[in-house]
């Protein structure tokens, strides 16, 4: 359906968990938010319900996401459910590959159709340094078993940050020289105090693009996905900017969220949020009508700059 703006909106992102089994630097270093009372998640059956009323308001992809939705132990039985909704055309996951590599085919087998796969670094100590203890082998070990069951393209997400990774952007990019892998880097955010602290060390995706000439920008085939892609010449994958600092893309955004404890937060960059959960005993009909109204209520655009303030971190909205 479309939103008051005229928005075509049919991409809902679930967090099914806030908890993680890291402390990325710019999200929840000191992992205060990274635990959580599994109580106050939304259950399987709750979940499907919310995706049932959000498909039939038009609702065609959904992605998993977190915190890290690895770490809880129905994921699949969530991803089951909703791959047997009809209307779904995509499910995907967002995920940091920590657990990945004992999890592929069971999550194939559910109806998972492709990986975003959180990638900071491809050094053994910073990666451990960037994401609070991850395994980099592990990750990597995931990242080659996906390629290898055909979910791809796998996309790589990497969140450049000033004086710490940016010297290895090359060799990240490389990532995508030989397999169908969708390398993407996405500007810091002022989500979490360390986003909002350290505003010097955001790396403008244009001054990447600029000091690369080789990449080939590649007209854009869906309006509503936040990255620019480019090519390079005998490449297989290729390389996408998310730039929500420098560049707003909100005239074409389609997505809407669902956090693991029921609210439904209609922009990732703006604190307004709907309590769903108090609203599942509705008689469907009632219920339908009030997954409309708030799809259609969609801000205009986010509320990034030097005022504002998340009222949550990343784990907790869910990307």
């Amino acid at each position: 359906m479309l939103d008051q703006y005229g928005r075509k909106i049919e991409y809902l992102r679930i967090s099914v968990t806030q908890s993680c089994n890291l402390k990325c630097i710019y999200c929840d270093p000191e992992g205060e938010n990274c635990s959580e009372n599994w109580e106050n998640n939304l259950s399987p059956e709750e979940i499907e319900k919310i995706t049932r009323a959000m498909v039939k308001a038009g609702i065609k992809k959904v992605r998993i996401t977190g915190g890290e939705p690895l770490v809880r132990r129905d994921v699949c039985d969530i991803i089951s459910r909703i791959s047997k909704i009809e209307g779904i055309e995509d499910i995907s996951m967002t995920t940091n590959g920590v657990n990945l590599y004992r999890m592929a085919k069971e999550l194939k087998e559910a109806g998972l159709q492709r990986l975003n796969i959180s990638l900071d670094s491809l050094k053994e100590e910073k990666f451990r340094y960037i994401t609070g203890g991850g395994d980099f082998k592990r990750t990597m070990e995931g990242i080659d078993l996906a390629l290898k069951l055909g979910m791809t393209p796998v996309k790589i997400n990497t969140v450049l940050i000033k004086g710490i990774n940016d010297d290895e952007i090359d060799d990240i990019i490389s990532l995508a020289k030989d397999k169908p892998i969708e390398v993407r880097f996405i500007e810091l955010m002022p989500i979490g105090s360390y986003g909002e602290k350290n505003a010097d060390k955001i790396i403008r995706n244009d001054d990447v693009i600029k000091a690369r000439p080789h990449l080939k920008y590649l007209t854009r085939t869906d309006k509503g996905s936040p990255a620019i892609y480019y090519g390079i010449d005998c490449y297989k994958g290729k390389i996408g900017f998310i730039s929500p600092m420098t560049h707003q893309f909100c005239g074409d955004c389609n997505r809407i969220r669902l956090t693991s404890d029921g609210k439904i937060r209609p922009c990732l960059g703006n604190n307004g949020e709907i309590d769903i959960k108090g609203m599942l005993d509705l008689e469907p009909e009632k219920f339908d009508e009030y997954i409309r109204k708030i799809i259609f209520e969609k801000p205009r655009g986010h509320n990034f700059g030097e005022e504002y303030s998340s009222s949550r971190k990343m784990n907790m909205i869910g990307g």
